[in-house]
């Protein structure tokens, strides 16, 4: 079974999309047997690249340029088909929303069969005694977010506006089957096409975000996430803020906050006006057993997005069974359970977050409960075998049609 993946960006570039489409990658070769391929950017260089990793082919094209986190390239469609062409997949899978390289895949594949590119490549199944049949590649697209409209930037609202309408709709109409990553995305954003959607969450690694034996020393909040200004929903700047109600309860109370982003500077600076400078600790971006760490020496996990498609730090804090704090937006309450597993406050409200990190840092007990209860989800819910056997069967469907 060879499966073909189209991702603008993977493994080592690090980011949500990217550790989904690796480990599900990652398990349909170790679980399945799958012969994966990966068509993907090049964001390192401007230039082509094939290489192998951990068993899989990745072919890495070079970017002519890039539109905010999109990766662009007019010469993709042509590579694309050359390598559908010579690796002959089974299945085709692209990964959005980042725009372009998702959309160009769809439409190659569509081309190709309906013979408008060239001679057809078509799978070719066995129907019957000796006789054979002659059947488009299936295309699956798995989309990870609702939608990317801002709150601010009228221009670029109006450009992504255009995309979603237009765009990616006709690469949605041209997909055999949509994977949701939350069912906010399938029942929210993506609800008029219940008919083709399933929903398959990020998983989580439980070999490597696993609870700590050592006490949780101090008073300590941890944030995780991008700082970047066109991640300003995720609203550290509320956080910053409610942690001086915080402080006059705790006076040693730490803001833990792991990521880097151009935004930066205006969070210190935040910390600073409000008289925080000691109390809120920028550790940059930090990966793998070192961001473990961080998980496991916090008190609780906020997640404060005015828009959240799903919240991956959520599942990979409760995993290491800590309590979890997060708005009441979007797919944040698929993930918390409120007052089993974490608590839910609305968003945009310093006060009422600020209240909700004093009851957790006061309740030991009840933080500890708590984070017994996310840990029982995430095992249960959101384990990465679960996901790679969930899309196994999605995958599964099509070549028994």
């Amino acid at each position: 079974m060879k499966l073909l993946i189209v991702t603008p960006y993977f493994p080592p570039h690090i980011g949500g999309m990217e550790n989904y489409a690796y480990n599900i990658a990652k398990g349909l070769r170790k679980q399945f047997g799958y012969e994966i391929v990966v068509v993907t950017s090049n964001h390192e260089k401007k230039e082509y690249k094939e290489e192998i990793l951990e068993g899989m082919k990745i072919y890495r094209l070079p970017i002519q340029f890039k539109v905010s986190n999109t990766p662009i390239s007019f010469r993709w469609g042509k590579d694309i088909e050359r390598i559908i062409r010579k690796e002959k997949p089974d299945v085709i899978n692209a990964h959005s929303p980042v725009p372009f390289i998702a959309d160009v895949s769809c439409r190659v594949v569509g081309e190709m069969g309906n013979g408008k590119i060239g001679s057809r490549i078509l799978r070719i199944t066995r129907i019957g005694e000796g006789k054979l049949r002659k059947k488009k590649i299936p295309f699956i697209l798995t989309y990870h977010c609702g939608s990317m409209i801002k709150e601010k930037g009228l221009i670029k609202n109006l450009i992504i506006g255009f995309y979603e309408k237009i765009i990616l709709k006709k690469t949605i109409d041209n997909s055999d089957k949509v994977i949701c990553s939350s069912d906010f995305v399938k029942n929210d954003f993506l609800k008029d096409y219940l008919g083709k959607t399933k929903t398959i969450t990020p998983g989580v690694d439980i070999n490597l975000f696993k609870p700590s034996l050592k006490q949780t020393k101090g008073n300590n909040v941890l944030f995780v996430g991008s700082l970047n200004k066109s991640d300003e929903y995720k609203s550290l700047d509320i956080l910053i803020k409610s942690l001086q109600k915080v402080k006059e309860e705790f006076k040693d109370v730490k803001l833990i906050i792991v990521g880097e982003g151009d935004n930066k500077n205006n969070y210190l600076n935040l910390a600073e006006k409000y008289g925080l400078k000691q109390n809120v600790i920028f550790l940059g971006e930090l990966y793998g057993k070192d961001l473990v760490r961080e998980y496991q020496n916090t008190n609780v996990l906020v997640l404060p997005s005015v828009k959240e498609s799903f919240g991956m730090v959520l599942i990979e804090a409760m995993a290491c069974k800590k309590v979890v704090i997060g708005s009441r937006v979007e797919g944040i309450p698929h993930v918390i359970d409120d007052r089993k597993n974490g608590l839910l406050v609305p968003p945009k409200n310093s006060d009422v977050l600020a209240n909700a990190i004093i009851k957790l840092l006061k309740n030991s007990k009840l933080a500890k409960e708590m984070g017994e209860n996310g840990y029982k989800k995430v095992r249960e819910n959101f384990t990465w075998d679960v996901k790679v056997k969930d899309t196994e069967k999605v995958i599964k469907g099509f070549l028994k049609k």
